[in-house]
């Protein structure tokens, strides 16, 4: 009876192991455990798994894992994404598939495709110096991968990795100082790579012969702190598309044909470093309103409207300024576009109502015939119901009013032209 007992207790731990395995593997197929881990559902999730063994959990939760970055690497199209996705990948089953993962860490640093991504350093710093890899990574290895990077922020990472590799093998404090060589050679001038300098500092004195990289170090970091230079924390974070959209723009410079073109492609530039590369971004500004080919273009005012209330800026403009702008463009459709990009700045800026209403109200006063107007119009009635202002929204709203009850032409689409032809 003991034997019956014992023989249906392990066949129904067996059963309900199984429903579990088949039940959750279904669920993990299709993601849930990310969807449930992501927020709200993470309830849902717990209670779901709550009645499994802890090791069942965990192996659930590694399947699940498991299926989604090999699902986000077999999806991946563009080469980074791919790179970053394979690397995902590898470093997450590394523990329980070692030869798996180092396959696919070597396809990273040998395959030529792959060698050529942004993303390809985690890899080779990976790889380096491990010993329990059939492709370790050697030290003059690395460095020739790194003088193949062509951004700051991807150099950066790189040497930033290497790094954490060293510290995780205990490397000895020679190594350390055979992988910061060329950071003393060629010195980088932003105060970020302090971190490696004073790493230099403090380990080159343990080192016999080596006192001198100390010195030599120290002076590196007092020149960076005197230049006050630093690669910021938004480019550091950019995602992988911002160097895309980089090319795209130099691309469209070095491709426009006339002044018009070059100021919106030179204006995108500037308007896409800021706060990546700010000298850049500055640089290109003073471009634009310093070149007098393109501060006669008809479209001046983009790199005005751009520099409109922006504070980090030393050719920054007030609402008065801009609104001289305005008055000297004659050209209906410009004047639209030029009074719709001040406004679209304005909310990058997040200007208070009573900035908003001092930049729209001279609309007020005009007698405006395009529909276009009706976005900004709108904005003159929200601010100035915001102000209490009712003689201006009711002065808004019958512009309104006005485009709802007669026909009034596009400035943008051209309306005015086509009717007069027709």
């Amino acid at each position: 009876m003991k034997i019956k007992k014992t023989a249906v207790l392990g066949t129904a731990v067996f059963v309900v192991a199984l429903g579990g395995y088949v039940l959750s593997d279904a669920i993990l197929q299709q993601n849930t455990l990310q969807l449930a881990k992501s927020s709200e559902r993470e309830g849902e999730y717990a209670h779901l798994v709550s009645w499994l063994p802890q090791d069942a959990k965990l192996a659930i939760e590694y399947r699940a894992k498991y299926l989604f970055y090999q699902t986000r690497m077999n999806r991946a199209r563009k080469l980074d994404a791919k790179v970053e996705a394979i690397f995902t990948f590898a470093d997450y089953i590394k523990v329980k598939d070692p030869k798996g993962s180092d396959e696919m860490m070597v396809s990273l640093v040998t395959n030529p495709e792959y060698k050529d991504s942004r993303r390809a350093y985690r890899a080779y710093a990976f790889l380096l110096l491990n010993d329990k890899s059939r492709h370790p990574v050697q030290i003059r290895e690395f460095h020739d991968y790194m003088k193949t990077l062509k951004w700051e922020e991807d150099i950066y990472y790189a040497w930033e990795e290497g790094q954490k590799r060293l510290n995780a093998m205990r490397a000895k404090d020679a190594v350390y100082l055979d992988f910061y060589a060329p950071l003393l050679e060629n010195p980088k001038p932003y105060t970020n790579y302090d971190r490696f300098y004073t790493d230099i500092e403090r380990r080159a004195p343990k080192v016999e012969g080596k006192q001198e990289l100390a010195e030599r170090a120290a002076r590196i970091k007092a020149d960076n702190k005197a230049g006050k230079r630093w690669l910021s924390q938004d480019l550091l974070r950019a995602p992988l598309e911002y160097r895309e959209r980089y090319q795209d723009v130099k691309q469209s410079i070095a491709e426009a044909g006339t002044p018009e073109e070059l100021v919106s492609a030179l204006t995108s530039l500037a308007v896409l470093t800021r706060g990546k590369d700010d000298a850049e971004s500055n640089a290109t500004f003073d471009r634009l309103l310093d070149t007098p080919e393109l501060k006669n273009a008809s479209n001046a005012y983009l790199p005005l409207s751009n520099l409109l209330l922006y504070k980090k800026s030393k050719r920054q403009l007030s609402v008065e300024q801009y609104h001289k702008v305005l008055e000297g463009i004659k050209d209906p459709r410009n004047l639209y576009l030029a009074w719709e990009a001040g406004y679209q700045q304005l909310l990058n800026e997040k200007a208070a109502p009573k900035v908003m209403m001092e930049y729209l109200a001279p609309l007020l006063d005009q007698e405006i015939k395009y529909r276009d107007y009706a976005l900004l119009f709108r904005e003159i009635a929200k601010q100035a119901e915001a102000l209490k202002d009712a003689d201006k929204a009711a002065r808004a709203n019958r512009f309104l009013q006005r485009v709802q009850d007669i026909y009034m032409p596009s400035v943008v689409m051209d309306d005015e032209n086509f009717n007069r032809l027709n």
